[in-house]
């Protein structure tokens, strides 16, 4: 007999979609997603209809509070969604809103397991004030209390649910991933004419850079935008590409007058970025915090080495200094001219570090995600998860 597992999450996304349709094809388990809104305010993704089973609760947070502290999400209705589909166990997207603190309610008074995925890190906690910390500790340290497995994105959040109290055995390797098969098969694709595209763009500089991501101060692009104006007399022959919107685009415009070699493209739809992974020889993630960072894992996939700043936590487990990508210290735009000079000093050898990066991400895929999931249920719920394993691996 199946057994049943609801998944609470925030909203819908291009990284998630692929997962949960790969576990609603599961043999031994029927899913059912529960979605706190319909999108998110400041993305503009379209997505086709979920191929898995989904349900959209209704949101009575206002629509600006959307994506916010506890309040973003308010969803009484989560409780009778749960009553009525009767989870064997819940995986739970995050721990910050009321719906979710709602689920874990409703799954601790009916004796239900409860899952949790996140991707927090400590490498911001030392920004927060000390009265914050205390509370975030207690919650967190209850909280862990009434959580029966931890489905951890990658080392740093392993680490970060050790702090708070999570006992080892608990957490389970869920690797944070993107569609792999996808993102080198359309890079590999348009890479055969990307020489014709930069020219018709306009896109002369040998060397071209490419950040992907909303353009707001927590992303760094102003110190992108800073490092390349250092060196723009001595490297004319390098290029940015910038992708995305946001309230900072104004702004970054104005700090960018008079380097031509950079390029606002605005908002590009998901299913069009491997046009520009293609297009450039270099990635750069310049976020002054970023508890992941999928797009890097969309770039290694791509075929692309990474620039990110120490505050990007899939740097942990994906940048190999000096040979898939470089570390630069957070807001610091000399270390960043320095890396990126040093980066682009050989089209081959950017050529050769994409490759590794390629091999290197290739073990950070869906199934291996999958594996994860397999394993915490397992946990949860007795042998039948392995035998959930041993269908699909």
């Amino acid at each position: 007999m199946k057994k049943r597992v609801a998944i609470l999450v925030g909203v819908p996304t291009p990284y998630r979609d692929p997962l949960f349709e790969r576990l609603a094809r599961s043999p031994g388990y029927d899913i059912q997603a529960l979605y706190c809104r319909d999108h998110q305010p400041n993305q503009a993704w379209r997505l086709s209809q979920p191929r898995y089973p989904a349900r959209y609760l209704r949101n009575l947070a206002p629509t600006g509070w959307h994506g916010r502290l506890l309040i973003g999400g308010i969803n009484p209705g989560v409780w009778r969604e749960l009553e009525t589909f009767r989870p064997d166990a819940v995986v739970v997207y995050g721990y910050n809103t009321a719906t979710a603190f709602l689920a874990i309610l409703w799954a601790t008074r009916r004796h239900t397991p409860v899952l949790m995925r996140t991707d927090s890190n400590l490498l911001d906690e030392d920004r927060k004030p000390p009265s914050l910390l205390a509370f975030k500790r207690l919650f967190l340290r209850w909280l862990v209390r009434r959580v029966s497995g931890f489905l951890s994105v990658g080392t740093l959040n392993s680490q970060y649910w050790r702090c708070y109290g999570a006992m080892p055995e608990k957490i389970f390797l869920a690797r944070y991933a993107v569609d792999n098969d996808y993102f080198g098969g359309q890079a590999a694709h348009y890479r055969a004419c990307r020489e014709q595209v930069r020219e018709e763009n306009g896109w002369g500089q040998r060397y071209l850079l490419l950040y992907v991501g909303r353009l707001t101060p927590v992303k760094g692009v102003d110190v992108l935008i800073e490092a390349l104006r250092r060196i723009s007399e001595t490297r004319p022959d390098i290029g940015l590409l910038i992708v995305g919107q946001g309230p900072e685009r104004q702004a970054l415009e104005k700090r960018a007058k008079g380097l031509p070699q950079i390029f606002f493209l605005g908002f590009r739809d998901w299913g069009d970025l491997p046009r520009f992974y293609a297009a450039a020889d270099l990635f750069v993630l310049p976020s002054r915090r970023e508890p992941w960072g999928l797009v890097v894992n969309e770039a290694m996939a791509s075929g692309l080495p990474v620039i990110a700043t120490q505050k990007v936590g899939a740097a942990q487990d994906l940048i190999i200094e000096g040979q898939s990508g470089y570390l630069v210290p957070v807001n610091d735009a000399e270390a960043m001219a320095v890396t990126i000079d040093r980066a682009c000093q050989s089209v081959e050898r950017l050529r050769a570090m994409g490759e590794l990066a390629q091999q290197l991400i290739a073990s950070w895929n869906y199934d291996a995600t999958l594996e994860g999931f397999y394993q915490a249920l397992s946990h949860c719920l007795g042998g039948h998860a392995l035998q959930a394993v041993g269908s699909r691996l």
